[in-house]
């Protein structure tokens, strides 16, 4: 049994095409991302190489020989560059670019050799030019799960069918005398290791997308300056942990802290001098939850803290904690000057029985933040009792407004 080697290449040809066709249709869509882009001329370089290995029957064979190897080692190499983009960030390494060029002279130099020799020396440099990536996709790719897996599975298909390769020409040089030789293996070849190559640019182009939705997602529940929940986010998880701890007879408490005077901070040290303020805010807090508790931005300087399954003692030492953490900072705005921040805190724990929902709880928060800066900023009040819908109290509160007051 034997496979028409041209036909195959022509075939192989041809998905490279459909590939770069889609990359290119990807980067002027949503997907502008350089990673796409160092791929796509990846891409470009393999669908050229593939092209050059047929073109030996109408052009010098020694021009087809070097003009696609080379092709393909560049094409390979960009594979890896893009990789090192999407899973770390990083610019390909110096050595990977080394060994590129290192493998392409050897190709070079190998040019007057039997083919059978050159068969199996060139397929292991491809297993080679794709080790860098294989080596990432392990090491940073497999546990983000989705179609990165796919794109290492492929990939790691080609390498072992290039090994393979290698290991054959080795072992049946007759069966190499060729290239263009109808030999099963010689076409499984091609078919295996260039269709996962194929698979690969596709399952990349499908990272790229879910690293997208990822982003959207992100943005449409978290803050961008601070990297908390924002406020629907936050609105919706305390009221979730409310429902949860009436179910599991459960304590919830809310936290609705206020930066002091930071308007002032705004017009003294500038707006980025704020900024940086809220983020280190925000870092103090998260410094001191569990997995379990969020910090939302509700807006501007005000932050609401859940914290299920939290009683009052509870709540209160860590909220003091977060107190005294922030007062103890040390900023900088970009002119050197040193200046401190300082927070307001209103504390309710609602209790399991209570039948507080989230805007309520939000509500006599926000009561106590304002009793506290009434009582002169930088401190936390605390709800005195869990209050019960439908006590005289809670008729009280709930009519109760407060109070406009620039915070």
């Amino acid at each position: 049994m034997t496979l028409d080697i041209p036909t195959v290449m022509l075939a192989l040809v041809l998905g490279f095409l459909l590939l770069a066709l889609q990359m290119w249709a990807a980067r002027r869509s949503v997907l502008r991302q350089t990673e796409l882009q160092i791929w796509s001329h990846g891409c470009w370089s393999l669908l050229g190489g593939f092209a050059l290995l047929p073109a030996r029957l109408f052009i010098p064979e020694w021009i087809s020989v070097l003009g696609a190897n080379c092709l393909l080692l560049l094409g390979l190499t960009l594979l890896d560059a893009a990789l090192y983009r999407h899973l770390i960030d990083r610019e390909l390494p110096r050595w990977v670019g080394g060994q590129c060029a290192v493998s392409c002279a050897v190709v070079v130099l190998t040019l007057g050799e039997p083919t059978a020799l050159r068969a199996t020396l060139y397929s292991l440099l491809f297993a080679a030019a794709l080790a860098p990536g294989l080596r990432l996709l392990i090491r940073h790719g497999w546990q983000q799960g989705g179609s990165i897996r796919t794109v290492a599975l492929t990939l790691g298909t080609g390498a072992l069918m290039s090994l393979a390769r290698s290991v054959d020409a080795a072992m049946r040089p007759e069966a190499y005398g060729e290239l263009m030789r109808g030999d099963l293996f010689q076409g499984l070849f091609y078919l295996l290791c260039f269709l996962s190559l194929l698979a690969a640019g596709f399952g990349f182009v499908l990272a790229c997308f879910e690293r997208v939705a990822r982003r959207m997602e992100e943005l449409a529940t978290t803050d961008g300056l601070t990297g908390c929940a924002n406020r629907s986010t936050t609105d919706a998880l305390l009221a979730h942990s409310l429902e949860r701890g009436r179910r599991e007879g459960a304590p919830v408490a809310f936290a609705l802290m206020d930066l002091d005077h930071f308007k002032q901070i705004n017009d003294r040290y500038g707006h980025a001098a704020g900024d940086q303020a809220l983020r280190a805010f925000a870092a103090a807090v998260k410094l001191r939850l569990r997995g379990s508790d969020v910090l939302g931005r509700m807006g501007g300087e005000e932050f609401g803290l859940v914290l299920p399954m939290t009683d009052c003692p509870g709540a209160q030492r860590l909220v003091e904690q977060v107190r005294e953490a922030v007062a103890a900072l040390r900023l900088q705005s970009d002119d050197g000057q040193v200046f401190t921040i300082t927070v307001s805190a209103g504390v309710v724990v609602a209790a399991s029985d209570s039948g507080l929902s989230a805007s309520r709880v939000y509500m006599l928060a926000d009561r106590e933040l304002y009793r506290a800066k009434e009582l002169g900023r930088n401190r936390v009040e605390i709800a005195a009792t869990p209050i019960v819908i439908g006590t005289p109290m809670m008729a009280a509160v709930a009519g109760a407004g407060v109070p406009g007051e620039e915070r």
